[in-house]
């Protein structure tokens, strides 16, 4: 398992991320120039840490926003002004980011603890995983779900951190770093995992539903045959739609695994969807837009290549991502033209925008958080 972990660890610096420095990485885009006829601005910004490498992940949940400001420190924030409720120091490392549920904050570690939190700050409990987690727990219906580096999906009480399952399946030899969540929706967790496949387990005891490939790993090497899911799944009603590096984009009827289409397309950011189309980042940073229903390329923006981008967030009729130097970018769901960008502090966002009712959240590696908005 340590050769396994150092597998990972190598893929990772081997330009297989969004920061990569490889010198034969391409050169970033330039900024694009657009006409801003979107008026947006940022309606709050707070300072919940310093400079960091790690790739925090916000929670919200009604007016609560929950955020890793540093590896060992918890803020709480009001969604609508940005003031801080309370901050608390962590007894351990936190790596991946937040889950947040109506009553439980939940973080990972890098040494693999599970520590759970009630809304107010106060401790709850804390649960030991099989390794690291690097992915933001994920909680619903009284139930925390963590995904750790050794593959494996962990579910535990949100009353007591009691371990309810756990669900495991061997690994190839070489590895993504994986920082994807897995997804709930009602009672099934969607999980994506390294290999390529997608996976649907009962939240309620871990049995497992259905298991489809996402993308086939192919390659004469090891490193070519890497296919790994490392973007959280995204659902909506019947369908669940997962994507996968050097692999494919593939959506899914979500009860039974069943492929609905499949397209050719690398990702390490991940995907969007809403009622009519599928919106994908891909690892060269050209965001596309597929038909929900039938898989069919319906436009593609490739102004930001090279720029490090993340997964898109709808807003209402917009798709927003954010990139390497800290802009967000909305383009119009109907054709993926630009409507309008916004600066924040001049550092690398690293998720995906949050949506937050008509706002967005972003997160920058300077540890600022921004709220970002139609102006008024």
């Amino acid at each position: 398992m340590q050769d396994l972990y150092r597998l990972a660890i190598a893929v990772s610096l081997l330009g297989l991320s969004a920061c990569s420095t490889v010198s034969n990485a391409p050169e970033p885009s330039p900024l694009p120039q657009i006409s801003q006829s979107l008026p947006v601005s940022s309606q709050w910004r707070a300072s919940v840490g310093d400079k960091t490498l790690f790739r925090f992940v916000p929670a919200v949940d009604g007016e609560l926003v929950v955020v890793a400001g540093s590896p060992d420190k918890l803020q709480a924030l009001d969604a609508l002004s940005g003031q801080s409720r309370w901050q608390i120091k962590t007894e351990q490392a936190i790596a991946g980011g937040v889950g947040l549920g109506a009553d439980v904050i939940a973080v990972g570690s890098i040494k693999g603890v599970v520590l759970a939190y009630d809304r107010a700050g106060k401790f709850l409990w804390r649960a030991q995983a099989s390794s690291e987690i690097m992915a933001p727990p994920a909680v619903n219906k009284g139930v925390v779900v963590v995904k750790t580096g050794d593959g494996r999906v962990s579910a535990y009480a949100a009353a007591d951190g009691k371990q309810l399952w756990q669900y495991q399946k061997q690994l190839p030899s070489l590895i993504l770093r994986n920082y994807a969540a897995v997804t709930i929706s009602g009672n099934v967790v969607y999980a994506g995992l390294s290999g390529g496949r997608l996976v649907a387990l009962s939240l309620q005891d871990g049995r497992v539903l259905w298991d489809s490939p996402v993308a086939i790993p192919r390659g004469a090497t090891e490193l070519e045959r890497v296919t790994d899911v490392v973007a959280p799944p995204v659902v909506d009603g019947r369908l669940v739609c997962a994507v996968a590096y050097q692999g494919r984009i593939a959506c899914f009827d979500a009860s039974t695994g069943s492929a609905a289409w499949t397209r050719e397309l690398s990702s390490w950011s991940g995907l969007a969807m809403d009622y009519r189309y599928v919106y994908a980042a891909d690892a060269a940073g050209n965001v596309s837009a597929f038909e929900r229903e039938s898989g069919r390329s319906v436009w593609r923006q490739d102004k930001l290549a090279a720029r490090s981008v993340t997964a898109p967030a709808v807003l209402g009729k917009y798709l927003v991502v954010a990139d390497f130097a800290g802009y967000t970018h909305f383009l119009n769901t109907e054709d993926g033209s630009f409507v309008a960008q916004l600066a924040t502090d001049g550092a690398r966002i690293a998720v995906s925008p949050l949506v937050v009712g008509e706002h967005l959240l972003v997160q920058t590696l300077s540890g600022n958080v921004f709220s970002i908005g139609l102006s008024k």
